[in-house]
């Protein structure tokens, strides 16, 4: 009998970790929407990884940490441990984000 709670109690506390983690993971999703301005895009999505391509070809990727009326400032940028970005919104040519 007090094997069998435990058990009920060890697969309680599993099922709770997946759907937590399910949970966390549907929240990182962005959501964009396709008939706002990029500027906009980018203020509902503050904290959420993309990948940017300026005008001039340059891809930066990294994550969304301020919106300006400007500017953006992309943090944690990909292979650059210690770097961070502004990009002109203006000059922003396309950016891509992870959908599913």
């Amino acid at each position: 009998m007090r094997l069998r709670g435990m058990i009920l109690g060890a697969v309680i506390i599993i099922a709770g970790l997946i759907l937590s983690q399910g949970a966390a993971i549907a929240e990182e999703r962005p959501e964009f929407n396709p008939l706002a301005s990029i500027k906009e895009n980018f203020q509902v999505n503050v904290g959420k990884r993309i990948s940017v391509r300026t005008e001039s070809g340059d891809t930066i990727d990294g994550t969304i940490a301020r919106v300006g009326d400007h500017n953006v400032h992309i943090s944690k940028l990909t292979g650059k441990d210690f770097y961070d970005a502004i990009v002109r919104i203006d000059k922003i040519e396309s950016f891509t984000f992870r959908a599913r």
